[in-house]
């Protein structure tokens, strides 16, 4: 190396070590934070999941069900004061109607009875008369069916009237709850089907929300994914730099260029002019890029503060998901125990009005059989006045018992007639009470099955939002990480813009501007393009450095180096 060159060999050593310890920390800084940014990116799609299982978390038809479930048990608890008297009223015909019968029967058994000595006396006054005895048989044979009706008539309704009290205590004590409920429970259960309906839409709204921002992250890191590589490219532009000085160096140790002094210090300070032109270059698209980057994470890190804030107007909701649930559970217990009831009373209810409604049939059909044994008899009174007409005076006595046979016939009548109305009663009652069911609910409608959907969907939820916070803040501090790795102005780009400083006092010293370079200079320029892959070092090389006559400028692979840096993060 020429005495005059060989001045500059330990500052171009040193520019050389200098390139390789920025380009080798520059390197680590930035794979560090690619490292942070995957991690921070695969956070967010985990953070992406956990929300939409929050807005899907209870199925819309099912979550629709399970209010409209609360709301449809509410309404029947608040119409149940009304179910409560209208079935009271039936029940209390089904008592009076009974109670009628009973009375009216016992009426009817002592008519009979009056009947039964009635034929017994014609016996006597016929005084053994050809055809009274036999007469007189048969109308006592059909009293005495009439007797065996009227005797199982007795025995069904006292049947029937005896399960009515225990109907109409369980009705009386489902009153007294209703009165105790109504209305605030029903009320309250109504409320609290609105309110988690509320709850629900405005949890899936702000998970909705949160997800926005989260994906808005998610693009904002996946595009800094590809300015991340300024790093691994300014890296290996300074290691390029850092090579060109070691070409340099031995070529200016080659003594056909050694022997030339004017010709060393013009291709000496070519190149450090080449090299100040280079460093620039990187180190401008290094702060321009980082920039972009340091903006682009302060932007996610404003977007994770609105998150947080987003997440905290839910924390208080969040909280008391439990505390609503209790609530939620109470009502649901204290609607159920009612229901039960209800339903208790109406399966009562509804046998009792079956069996009302099949004794009133059969008590028909007996009562059908004493009106037509109270016809036979009324016949025998007309043939008992015929028969004693006949005999004159002698039949005066028979006449007088055919008058009574009359009179208590209508009275038999009569009394049919009530029974036949107070039956009329009873089987208006009975179909009254015997009708579908208010407590009756497919199982799925059941408040218990709306309470499991609820349940379900409030689990699924807090699973979702667990860990939002800790997960937003994880990202947080990831993306400080990375603003502080991209922020590099001190660490980088000052040193480098000192690196270029020198290159070009280097350059000021060496530069021969009327000599020509030779031959053995261009191929020492030849091998430090070589040495490129950027697109940019082939266009500032040829800016410093013009192509020869002759050859294609490298430049026109532009695009294709740039695609193949892309590729190299």
């Amino acid at each position: 190396m020429p005495d005059g060159v060989a001045a500059f060999e330990p500052a171009l050593n040193v520019l050389e070590a200098e390139l390789d310890l920025i380009a080798s920390g520059l390197d680590k800084r930035f794979v560090d934070a690619g490292h942070s940014l995957a991690h921070a990116y695969d956070i967010v799609e985990k953070l992406i999941a956990s929300l939409e299982r929050v807005t899907n978390a209870l199925d819309r038809d099912a979550a629709d069900h399970a209010i409209a479930t609360m709301r449809g048990n509410a309404d029947r608890l608040a119409r149940l004061p009304v179910v409560q008297a209208d079935r009271q009223r039936s029940l209390d015909i089904i008592q009076q109607a009974t109670s009628t019968v009973q009375e009216e029967v016992f009426r009817v058994d002592r008519t009979l009875d009056f009947l039964q000595i009635c034929g017994r006396n014609i016996k006597v006054a016929a005084a053994g008369a050809q055809g009274y005895s036999d007469f007189a048989d048969a109308m006592i044979s059909k009293l005495d069916v009439s007797e065996r009706e009227m005797h199982q008539i007795s025995k069904e309704v006292a049947q029937l009237a005896a399960t009515v009290p225990c109907v109409v205590e369980v009705n009386r004590v489902l009153a007294s709850e209703c009165t105790r409920l109504c209305p605030h429970v029903p009320d309250k259960l109504a409320g609290d089907a609105i309110g988690l309906q509320n709850n629900q839409v405005d949890t899936a709204d702000r998970a909705d929300r949160i997800a926005t921002v989260a994906r808005d992250i998610r693009a904002k890191l996946s595009a800094s994914h590809g300015a991340m590589q300024i790093g691994d490219i300014t890296r290996q532009r300074l290691e390029h730099a850092a090579q060109a000085c070691r070409i340099v160096g031995t070529a200016l140790a080659d003594p056909k260029i050694a022997s030339d002094p004017v010709a060393s210090a013009a291709l000496l300070g070519k190149v450090m002019s080449l090299l100040a032109a280079q460093v620039a270059d990187a180190t401008q698209d290094l702060q321009e890029q980082s920039g972009v980057l340091a903006t682009s994470f302060q932007s996610i890190g404003t977007q994770l503060s609105a998150m947080l804030t987003l997440s905290g107007e839910g924390a208080a909701e969040r909280g008391s998901d439990a505390a609503f649930l209790e609530v939620l559970e109470q009502s649901v217990a204290e609607v159920d125990s009612v229901t039960a009831r209800l339903r208790d009373a109406d399966i009562r209810s509804t046998r009792l009005g079956a069996e009302a409604s099949v004794t009133v049939e059969r008590l028909g059909q007996r009562l059908t059989t004493i009106y037509r044994v109270t016809h036979d008899v009324q016949i025998m009174a007309w043939n008992t006045d015929l028969r004693s007409f006949r005999m004159g005076r002698a039949g005066d006595g028979l006449a007088r018992i055919a008058a009574e046979i009359r009179g208590l016939v209508k009275t038999l009548e009569s009394v049919s007639g009530s029974v036949a109305a107070a039956f009329e009663q009873l089987n208006a009652a009975a179909d009254a009470i015997s009708s579908e069911p208010e407590s009756e609910t497919s199982k799925d409608s059941t408040l218990e099955a709306a309470l499991d959907v609820i349940r379900a969907g409030a689990q699924l939820t807090r699973e979702g939002m667990l860990g939002l916070d800790q997960n937003a803040v994880m990202i947080r501090d990831l993306v400080t990480e990375m603003i502080g790795a991209v922020e590099c102005e001190a660490v980088f780009s000052n040193p480098l813009l000192d690196i270029v400083t020198r290159f070009e006092g280097l350059a000021t010293s060496c530069m021969q501007d009327d000599v020509v370079l030779t031959e053995q200079a261009s191929r020492v320029f030849e091998d430090i393009r070589r040495t490129y892959t950027m697109s940019n070092e082939r266009q500032v090389h040829s800016r410093i450095v013009p192509c020869p006559r002759g050859q294609g400028d490298p430049t026109e692979l532009t695009t294709t180096d740039v695609v193949d840096c892309d590729g190299l993060f």
